[in-house]
């Protein structure tokens, strides 16, 4: 056990010390940020229906849709960015020198799965502690203890698929130059596909279809369910029918058909296990060469 938390240690603090990989793995985040509030932000909170609402109120909507999309794309662009380790750990043929040792393989495998959902989960969580008290200090409206507990076991949720997904991706790259390009266009791509930087009913029924079959879709809606419930609370309701389509809080299914969102959140854990154990496969090969 003191292997894999030596392990564990070892490749957090790799990550940390790189000040040029943690950049990269919020670039992402901080360019979705930037669109939000300087350009698309205002969008959500235009029009005559918000003629006469509160200038408060309208941040606290406004935010929530933005934190709904910006945790959801900080999960996959931090934990791809923590995984940045093992490909260079497998250019620079640093796991050969692992081999050599007592430990045990799945151990080498399982430690990088675990930094990144240790630093993943923790930095997540603090952007979403930092979007609590900007919410509460700047309109005076605070979220609920039940709000600020569901979004965060969401957001371990989210770490864990988001692991998932990635650990798979690297497992199958085998030069830097190769994650960095995947690093660059995941996160812009899967902000488009997902609905984060516009609504998916402007994208089309077609794009629409082929995000309901990509998690990150559901992981967004779900975020946002909550996050906007309790701004949706303080609106008219039949202002909040017609919001829930364009701030994407609606139910999409699979392929235009209805599904159980606990049905959705099953398939989505299996379907990461499957990941994960794809990804040792490929990394006992790997190892094996």
């Amino acid at each position: 056990m003191y292997d894999l938390q030596g392990l564990i240690l070892r490749n957090i603090k790799t990550f940390i010390r790189d000040k040029t990989a943690v950049f990269f793995s919020f670039l992402s985040v901080i360019i979705l940020l930037a669109l939000y509030f300087l350009f698309i932000g205002k969008q959500y909170t235009s029009g005559a229906e918000f003629d006469a609402m509160d200038g408060n109120l309208k941040t606290f909507l406004s935010t929530g849709v933005i934190m709904g999309g910006v945790l959801v794309v900080n999960s996959i662009s931090l934990s791809l960015g923590v995984m940045g380790n093992m490909i260079t750990d497998i250019e620079q043929r640093k796991l050969e020198g692992f081999l050599v040792t007592p430990i045990k393989r799945y151990k080498i495998v399982l430690s990088y799965f675990i930094s990144s959902i240790l630093v993943t989960f923790v930095l997540t969580l603090v952007m979403w502690f930092l979007t609590i008290l900007y919410v509460g200090v700047i309109t005076g409206y605070w979220y609920s203890i039940g709000t600020i507990l569901s979004i965060s076991l969401l957001v371990f949720l989210y770490t864990f698929v988001s692991s998932s997904f990635m650990i798979f991706i690297v497992s199958m790259l085998k030069t830097v130059n190769a994650f960095s390009t995947v690093a660059g266009v995941l996160g812009t791509v899967v902000g488009f596909i997902c609905g984060i930087y516009m609504p998916l009913e402007v994208l089309g029924k077609g794009v629409a279809k082929f995000s309901s079959l990509v998690p990150f879709t559901h992981m967004t809606i779900w975020l946002k369910q909550i996050i906007l419930s309790e701004p949706y609370g303080e609106l008219n309701p039949l202002l909040v029918k017609e919001l829930e389509v364009f701030y994407g809080t609606l139910e999409i299914g699979v392929l235009g058909y209805e599904v159980n969102p606990i049905w959705i959140a099953i398939g989505i854990t299996v379907f990461s296990i499957g990941l994960l154990a794809i990804s040792y496969r490929n990394m006992s090969k790997k190892l094996v060469k």
